[in-house]
């Protein structure tokens, strides 16, 4: 293959993964824009709203310890097809009979978006690798441009008064079309060891990448609470109605896309622990504002500067764990989301739990608790790597 191949060919993987992340966050805010509406489809409280959630993380908790596995053995653009999977799970979440049938569905669905997760991610790491730069928070930065737009049309088709079964057949399709079309153009990696005989087996991370999976588990833990639900959030708490609600998620999102495409400048100019430190300061004062009031204004502040804050998070962890020696891309980000994915099972799920108790305003507390928690581990992180050198001050 000629140079000039090669440079096309990395081109069209990276414009082509660009599309999946968008219509990753797209599908997603699809969802969380409608949580009110599902809530009411199958007549939950709080506390089942988090089930809802939970079942989706207990999938993808199974399916974690297998998928570093699966990224060997078949490579992250093969594990692309998963995609097709979940476009038509997705359109099966709002019409199941009763919530005893929502709920194994749910747990399915979980399971296929982190594979399809896992292979976009270290699709992006072998296209950051060939351009020998770092671009994989430009990414991360389009799928919240994604899911800002997710969330924009979300207050369209609610507005419009559009089901939910319309809304979310409409994004299984635009998947599904987009998905057939970019596929090919993806980069294959050539993976550094053969899976002969082995058979499937448990890979957990250890050293600096087992610390690595603790500072991602509080980090997930609070972007998708916050993301998935902001809405709520704001239809309970700020009051406001059901069509305007998801203008939370998507300032939220708006944010994590700025600070995502300045996450590549940032990731050169300052020392990666000391990014993670930065970062978690700042989205702890966001929360803050979350918290301490009602007002529109103020939460929507609340959420700005915690996306901000979130926004370079996910970008650093990803790119520390899928550049450890000894595993591929799709190995090391596999290992840490076995430990990050659990952050899922009591995250949503006691927000719901609390909230059904006492009220959401006060589950965004235990958030904030959280944000403490990711401080001190970033604090010794920091410590652990060295403090910053003369390009962090």
């Amino acid at each position: 293959m000629d140079y000039n191949s090669i440079v096309n060919a990395r081109h069209y993987a990276r414009y082509a993964l660009m599309t999946l992340y968008f219509f990753s966050g797209f599908v997603f805010a699809t969802m969380f824009s409608r949580l009110p509406a599902i809530q009411q489809i199958y007549q939950f409280d709080d506390a089942h709203l988090g089930l809802f959630q939970l079942f989706m993380s207990v999938g993808s908790l199974c399916c974690m310890p297998v998928c570093a596995n699966l990224a060997n053995k078949y490579g992250s653009k093969r594990l692309t097809m998963m995609g097709y999977m979940v476009a038509f799970l997705f359109v099966l979440l709002p019409i199941m009979p009763s919530q005893y049938m929502l709920f194994p569905v749910c747990m399915v669905y979980g399971a296929v978006v982190s594979l399809f997760d896992i292979a976009i991610n270290g699709n992006s790491i072998l296209v950051e690798k060939a351009y020998k730069r770092s671009i994989l928070a430009k990414f991360h930065a389009i799928y919240y441009v994604g899911t800002c737009v997710g969330a924009l049309a979300a207050i369209l088709f609610i507005s419009f008064g559009a089901s939910v079964e319309i809304h979310f057949s409409v994004a299984a399709v635009l998947v599904v079309c987009e998905l057939s079309m970019l596929r090919p153009f993806l980069l294959r990696e050539r993976p550094k060891k053969e899976v002969k005989g082995e058979g499937f087996k448990l890979m957990f991370p250890k050293g600096l990448l087992l610390f690595i999976a603790f500072i991602a588990l509080f980090s997930r833990v609070i972007e998708g609470v916050v993301s998935s639900w902001s809405s709520k959030f704001m239809n309970d708490v700020v009051e406001l109605d059901e069509n305007f609600a998801p203008i939370a998620l998507a300032v939220f999102a708006a944010f994590m896309a700025i600070g995502r495409f300045g996450g590549d400048f940032v990731r050169a100019r300052y020392h990666e622990p000391f990014i993670l430190l930065g970062c978690s300061v700042i989205a702890l004062v966001g929360l803050g504002l979350m918290v301490l009031t009602t007002s529109f204004y103020l939460s929507i502040t609340g959420f700005l500067i915690t996306g901000i804050g979130m926004s370079c998070l996910v970008p650093v962890i990803y790119s520390l764990s899928g550049s450890q020696p000894d595993v591929s891309p799709g190995t090391g980000i596999a290992m840490v989301n076995t430990i990050s994915g659990t952050g899922f099972l009591f995250g949503p799920f006691l927000v719901g739990i609390i909230a059904n108790s006492f009220g959401l305003r006060t589950s965004f507390v235990y958030i904030m608790g959280l944000g403490v928690g990711m401080l001190c581990l970033s604090s010794i992180f920091w410590k652990l790597k060295g403090k910053p050198t003369a390009k962090d001050l």
